[in-house]
């Protein structure tokens, strides 16, 4: 079965729908569509429209339409099956048909509910414009044009129990296939319509088919959302709303993660078109790993109610657990992307996305919210569950950024934060900033230092010849960025001095405001350079090379241990592959250093 289902999302791939018609039919471009001469009923005026960014035809004559497979299907008549053996063959795509009876029925039923549902798309959406209605009035009044409109396919379902359903029976259609279909409802002996006085919004798969659909009501009945059921063509927990436009509008992969219809359509017609919406509003794992196929990172934009916020934190774990970068979006006293756009514009919105915040900072954001920080005890549990969600961190610069963020909001002491953090990690080689001890005199040559490689005394040299010597530290600081460093007390010292570098010499007990650990400043006391002013340029060469190795050394023994405990993880495959590149590129500097 999923050999076949490869093979058609192959050939949906690589076939031009235009060239496919092309060879039957003359057709001539307009604009960006295509017009033809239907070839299935006589006509002297074009009404036979193709669409390449959809890869769909439809006769507005007599309402044949569908894709290049259905294409084939009528012109050669032949059967599902083999209009999919036709183009495999004509486009050099291997085709099994080693294909059990069973798996032959299911493909055709697929196929066949395909049918029918875009079949109820056309219906729901020419009720639309065909008489004046509420559900018109309704989008139109939520600020989307008729442009939009039929983009995304919206449609009205009448205030009737019956005529869908005799709509789709006058097309052929057996009333048990649109039972199963969600489509109609059966209670006792009788039949009628699922959807009755709803806007209707079909719900595509990310090939572009009508797999099924979600109506909202026009009155106040419940539920006000109502969805297809489960059935062979639609999964819920496996498929996203408007995967099929948010595909090819994706930059840098990133996307904005919605609750609702109109929050994505909203949000689409301003501009901002790489966006999905999880059907309901819990985000699922099926619908994170379709996600992870087009992006890697995600900004949530959930609403700001008890519900949204539940949702926004169960929609991180997940995402994070699939190697997803999280950030959420606050919209202020907004409820909802929709209505923040709407109020203030696409200009501010997408200020609002430069200003995302990291999942952990909202996380520590709402704890904030939650406990009264004027009071001891409510402080402490504060404190303890901000740093749990810290120590999930495994990169050291956003340990050292949440750490310091927390200490502000909290007014607590940072080395105490860092202390609580750190004591987490037992292996010093993880966190080279916990309680370090290196022996070593006045008279330690650096010579010394090329040998022992001490990360804590290469690095605290450095920073010596920075704070004492003018001509020295440009040198320096013209080669060397905090991400050079893996100190938190370097690092902290560095920013100091750039911000301060017009300075002649800086002491230490500038550094003492600083939050820099005694131990650390006790050590820089304690070194002495002999004749700093007159080091040679190889000399601070060398202290810079040095400094840099020993971080680069540090990261790809970090990254040798995330792989070895990866590596064998199947569901993980593409973060092994991203480790061995970061390896792979971190030695290649190193080599460089060694030249």
């Amino acid at each position: 079965m999923s050999d076949i289902k490869s093979i058609i999302d192959d050939i949906k791939n690589r076939v031009d729908i235009i060239d496919i018609i092309s060879e039957y039919i003359n057709v001539e471009q307009r604009g960006e569509s295509f017009k033809a001469l239907c070839p299935f009923h006589n006509e002297k005026t074009p009404s036979f429209h193709i669409s390449t960014q959809k890869q769909i035809y439809k006769c507005f004559g007599c309402g044949e339409g569908g894709d290049a497979i259905s294409f084939i299907m009528k012109m050669e008549n032949m059967e599902f099956l083999e209009a999919v053996k036709f183009l495999a063959n004509k486009y050099g795509i291997e085709f099994n048909s080693n294909m059990s009876e069973k798996n032959k029925k299911i493909l055709e039923k697929t196929k066949k509910y395909i049918d029918i549902n875009t079949e109820s798309a056309r219906f729901y959406f020419k009720n639309l414009f065909s008489i004046r209605n509420n559900a018109y009035e309704y989008l139109r009044k939520r600020g989307l044009d008729d442009k939009t409109i039929k983009k995304f396919g919206l449609g009205y379902s009448f205030d009737s129990f019956n005529s869908l359903k005799n709509f789709l029976i006058s097309k052929g259609y057996d009333i048990s296939e649109l039972i199963e279909c969600g489509l109609i409802s059966k209670k006792e002996e009788k039949t009628y319509d699922k959807f009755r006085n709803r806007i209707m919004f079909p719900i595509f798969d990310y090939r572009g088919n009508v797999i099924g659909f979600g109506g909202r009501v026009l009155d106040n009945s419940n539920p006000k959302y109502l969805n297809s059921p489960e059935s062979i063509v639609f999964n819920k927990s496996e498929n996203l709303y408007g995967i099929n436009f948010c595909k090819k509008e994706i930059k840098n992969k990133t996307v904005i993660l919605v609750e609702g219809y109109m929050d994505l359509i909203s949000l689409f017609q301003y501009g901002i078109k790489n966006v999905l919406a999880s059907l309901g509003t819990s985000l699922t794992k099926g619908q994170a790993q379709l996600i992870r196929r087009y992006a890697d990172t995600v900004i949530i934009s959930y609403d700001k109610d008890d519900a949204g916020i539940k949702a926004t934190l169960r929609a991180i774990d997940i995402l994070i657990n699939f190697g997803i970068n999280v950030r959420v979006l606050d919209l202020e006293s907004s409820k909802d992307p929709d209505e923040f756009i709407r109020k203030y514009g696409v200009l501010e919105f997408n200020k609002k996305i430069k200003e995302s915040s990291h999942y952990i900072k909202y996380k520590i954001d709402l704890l904030y919210k939650k406990y009264n920080i004027l009071n001891d005890d409510e402080k402490i549990k504060f404190l303890g569950e901000a740093i749990s969600l810290i120590k999930t961190l495994k990169n050291h610069i956003e340990i050292d950024f949440y750490s310091n963020y927390l200490s502000k909001i909290s007014k607590t002491n940072i080395e105490s934060i860092k202390m609580e953090i750190y004591n987490y990690n037992k292996n010093i080689q993880n966190n080279p900033n916990k309680n370090y001890k290196i022996n070593k005199t006045n008279k330690e040559k650096f010579e010394k230092i090329k040998i022992t490689k001490k990360i804590v005394f290469v690095e605290e040299n450095l920073i010596k010849i920075i704070l004492e010597n003018t001509n020295h530290r440009n040198l320096i600081l013209s080669q060397i960025q905090e991400k050079d460093l893996l100190l938190y007390e370097s690092k902290e010292i560095l920013k100091y001095i750039i911000k301060n570098k017009e300075l002649d010499k800086i002491t230490i007990d500038k550094l003492k405001s600083l939050n820099i650990h005694e131990e650390y400043i006790s050590d820089l006391e304690k070194i002495i350079i002999n004749d700093i002013d007159n080091l040679d340029t190889n000399y601070i060469r060398d202290v810079i090379n040095n400094t840099k190795k020993n971080t680069i050394n540090q990261k790809i023994n970090n990254y040798q241990k995330e792989l070895s405990i990866n590596e064998n993880k199947k569901e993980v495959h593409e973060k092994v592959m991203q480790i061995v590149t970061e390896i792979r590129n971190l030695k290649k500097e190193l080599e460089s250093l060694n030249k």
